[in-house]
């Protein structure tokens, strides 16, 4: 069997990304994919046998590449690490719109399976630790850490829709203040 090329493989989700974003879901075809990766149709089964395969592995892609971004534990002490994963979650969500609505879209969708989902969210494991860290420390709220979570995507994903990147650091502290013990 022909070794995959990486930079095809690449090509091929970063086209299933840009269909998506140009048709939704529902309108994302195998045909769209090949013709904007610059492959033919039967060479984008090759490396995908079906559009829900496809958006799996584009899904896990982009989550990983999110994870890589943020989710960095630099053994730094609680606090410190909080902020920056916080500023580095909000650059993100600001510099790849494209992809946190891909992310989202695909999220809420019955097209993603259990096992990419389940898979994808272990990328937010150092976050988790940290959050768990924080509330052994006795630095953060004894919350449950899904309602940390929500709260912390939640209050973010809404503050990168309009704070200058200037105003991160401050909405960092916002967000640590509203957890700190």
């Amino acid at each position: 069997m022909k070794r995959k090329d990486e930079g095809k493989a690449r090509d091929i989700l970063a086209a299933a990304l840009q269909e998506v974003q140009a048709h939704g879901l529902t309108g994302l075809s195998m045909e769209g994919v090949a013709r904007r990766a610059g492959v033919a149709t039967g060479t984008l089964y090759v490396y995908h046998k079906s559009k829900e395969a496809l958006l799996d592995a584009a899904y896990s892609a982009t989550k990983r590449h999110l994870a890589e971004a943020v989710f960095r534990d630099e053994g730094l002490p609680v606090r410190p690490a909080f902020l920056r994963m916080c500023v580095a979650y909000l650059e993100f969500l600001v510099a790849h719109r494209a992809e946190v609505a891909f992310l989202e879209q695909l999220h809420h969708s019955t097209l993603l399976s259990p096992s990419t989902r389940a898979a994808a969210e272990s990328g937010a494991r150092p976050l988790v630790d940290l959050l768990e860290r924080g509330k052994r420390e006795l630095l953060l709220k004894d919350l449950e850490t899904p309602l940390i979570l929500a709260f912390l995507q939640a209050t973010l994903r809404e503050m990168a829709k309009t704070a200058p990147k200037a105003r991160f650091p401050q909405i960092a502290l916002l967000c640590w203040d509203a957890l700190r013990a």
